[in-house]
């Protein structure tokens, strides 16, 4: 059954990559952690050394063991991760909790092709080991300008499974009967069509029928020309009949498929120009996720690797979780030292690997979310008993100025969560990509295509950000930088009709201006809503309806309904009331330990002066939480403690900086279940603005 747990599933923190082509060949690196860090590099591809050439030449052979599996994963890890980048990934990695694993996001351009093209896949940690194996996936981002719709799947989910039976002959009836067998987790969600010999009028039949999930098993390759991938379909009478990348994305362009598997040797491999290759060209095409192959693989392993990823997608697991599942299948099957677990290859435009919504009915995953949609259907029963009589509507309408400031309050909230969100797209879907793009110019023309997608997108977050203007419920000073923004989408518009670098640099300056400054006070705007929300005569307005409409007689079983809205409103008014409050502590907690941290290399006075009292004030925290974070906090805050008492300042130093690294990882986790719970107050003031409706004479 499908379904979604977030208490058993793992989470992942991502830590972006960015790779640029710059001249001479060589190739400059930036990388971003889940908290901001930040460091930037130089990228020296190791197949230039001849050792690792003969690595790359076994591997496409199948034929590395495992100490050459560790050879060259260390390699393109020691490549990879050098200077100021391995400083900022050993921070992240040090700041993930016991359930959290660390997404390596691969964002390399068409112009750094051959960076591309190697098996990163293989990427080994000396202190580690081998990280698609572990909790640090490995994932092929290709942003896109246009959004990525919330899949809320129609049950039952429509799964395509087909095979083109080509030369050379495979079992390809196996797999299908294997990931059939893994499906069937999914129970009567899933709705399964086999096609066992795929031609070109079949898919596209298909597609219009609608599906969700496409498998292909079969072969690959490239054309004559060695550079134009393709997919051998069968035609008419059975014979290949080759399907180039480009074919292939247009016929797949806007089907609304989610996901893409190709069981297909070559369809992850990189031809120097990326879009002709399969799987990114499949993302372009608007598919969220393409799962490919980068070279031929076995079929015991490929069998085993499709059970293992539905089992694991069934269960509702992200997508790059499930492929790590589908790896370790793969070496439990053919072992560590041959090189099958690595093949498979994942590109992605989602940002969180999340495909699919949970469908209406799965257990929802936080309070929030319960007490949300009872509060709704029981503002949904009163309406429904408001149409039964003009009684009825008398006895609300005494408490409709109480329900009418909780809607205002909602909608501000709302609103302001509405902001944040297109300052956080502002921030990763355009600003950080065009950053990037910026610095092949003026040398790589392809430069411009990038930045104009990426402009696109930025007019889309312009039109969110007017309707929020429209509503006129925000003050208009706190978005007056959304002009800046206009202007600087204009300046980005010319600049690349004129090819203009210069007047680029000088809306990406305007924009910086913006980001510098708007989402920390927008976030505290955001908290101040929240705080400001007060839900109480709310409650009060709804319990005395209840109590006049049971005593009047009315349908028990809308009261009933209205009942449990009752007490979920009070849940959730405590829930909201609750993490207002923790927010502000660990607000003031964390303002002391920056100012700590800001000294903490020149002087070390004033972490031995502030110390005591930090930590009185944090105790409270972590000695009332009986979860894993507080146990944690607390080890740290002794060793700082028995560190400064044995005025081992070198180790109080190291151990503070661990400590601020969990106390903030807390913090931001706090701050992240408050938006969550703004996000679902907006379910509650949807029934409640209709109700209102209603009212209105």
């Amino acid at each position: 059954m499908l379904y979604y747990n977030n208490h058993t599933m793992k989470s992942y923190s991502d830590f972006e990559i960015a790779v640029t082509a710059a001249e001479s060949g060589r190739f400059l690196l930036k990388v971003r952690g889940p908290r901001g860090e930040e460091g930037d590099g130089e990228l020296r591809p190791p197949d230039s050394d001849p050792q690792v050439q003969t690595l790359l030449a076994r591997l496409r052979a199948l034929d590395l063991d495992e100490a050459g599996i560790v050879a060259l994963g260390r390699a393109l890890f020691d490549a990879l991760f050098a200077g100021a980048v391995r400083d900022v990934y050993v921070r992240c990695r040090g700041a993930l909790g016991s359930d959290e694993g660390l997404r390596l996001r691969l964002n390399i351009p068409p112009s750094a092709a051959s960076v591309a093209m190697l098996p990163w896949e293989f990427l080994y940690d000396p202190d580690r080991g081998p990280l698609a194996l572990l909790d640090a996936p490995v994932v092929r981002h290709l942003p896109q300008p246009d959004r990525i719709p919330p899949l809320t799947a129609p049950l039952p989910l429509r799964v395509l499974l087909t095979a083109a039976q080509t030369p050379p002959p495979t079992a390809v009836e196996r797999e299908l009967a294997a990931v059939q067998t893994a499906l069937e987790r999914f129970g009567n969600q899933v709705s399964t069509t086999v096609e066992p010999h795929l031609t070109v009028d079949t898919l596209q039949k298909r597609l219009r029928e609608g599906c969700h999930i496409w498998h292909f098993v079969g072969h690959g390759g490239f054309a004559a020309d060695g550079a134009t991938a393709c997919l051998l379909f069968e035609d008419d009478l059975g014979d290949p009949e080759p399907i180039s990348a480009l074919q292939l994305s247009i016929m797949l362009d806007r089907s609304n498929l989610r996901l893409v598997v190709l069981d297909a040797c070559a369809t992850g491999q990189l031809s120097l120009d990326p879009m002709r290759s399969i799987a990114p060209a499949l993302v372009r095409a608007q598919i969220p996720a393409v799962i490919a192959m980068q070279s031929p693989v076995s079929e015991e392993a490929t069998r085993a690797f499709a059970g293992a990823f539905y089992r694991a997608l069934a269960d509702a697991f992200p997508i790059d979780f499930c492929v790590t599942e589908g790896r370790r299948a793969v070496m439990n099957i053919v072992g560590l030292g041959r090189a099958d677990w690595g093949i498979p290859v994942i590109y992605t435009r989602t940002e969180d690997g999340r495909l699919f919504d949970p469908p209406a009915v799965h257990t929802p995953s936080t309070v929030a979310e319960v007490t949300a949609r009872s509060v709704g259907t029981g503002i949904q029963a009163l309406e429904a008993l408001i149409e039964t009589g003009s009684d009825v509507r008398e006895a609300v309408i005494a408490f409709r100025a109480d329900f009418q400031a909780a809607a205002h309050q909602i909608d501000i909230l709302a609103d302001y969560k509405d902001v944040h969100d297109r300052l956080h797209s502002l921030q990763f879907h355009c600003y950080n990509p065009i950053v990037i793009d910026m610095r092949r110019l003026p040398d790589d023309d392809l430069a411009w295509e990038s930045i104009a997608s990426y402009e696109v997108a930025l007019q889309g977050i312009l039109r969110d950000l007017d309707q929020v203007t429209e509503r006129n419920r925000l003050p208009a000073s706190e978005l007056s930088w959304v002009a800046d923004v206009r202007a600087a989408q204009a300046d980005i518009a010319q600049a690349i009709e004129a090819s203009d670098p210069k007047l680029l640099k000088k809306a990406i300056r305007l924009l910086n201006r913006v980001l510098t400054t708007q989402p920390s006070l927008i976030n505290a705007r955001l908290n101040t809503a929240a705080r400001a929300l007060r839900l109480t005569s709310l409650v009060q307005g709804m319990s005395a309806v209840r109590d006049w409409l049971s005593n009047a007689g009315y349908d028990a079983a809308r009261i009933s309904q209205i009942e449990i809205g009752v007490a979920a409103l009070t849940t959730l008014s405590a829930s909201l009331a609750s993490l207002v409050d923790e927010h502000d502590r660990w607000q003031i907690i964390d303002l002391d330990l920056r100012r700590i941290e800001q000294f903490i290399d020149q002087d070390m006075t004033e972490l031995e002066l502030s110390w005591p009292d930090v930590r009185e004030r944090l105790a409270p925290f972590y000695l009332e939480s009986a979860e894993s974070w507080g146990a944690a906090l607390k080890q740290d805050a002794d060793k700082v403690t028995s560190a400064l008492e044995a005025a081992d300042l070198t180790r109080a130093r190291q151990f503070f900086r661990r400590f601020r690294r969990q106390a903030g990882e807390r913090f931001f986790r706090v701050d992240i279940e408050l938006k969550r719970v703004c996000d679902e107050l907006r379910k509650v003031g949807e029934p409640l603005a209709s109700v209102l409706r209603m009212l209105t004479p």
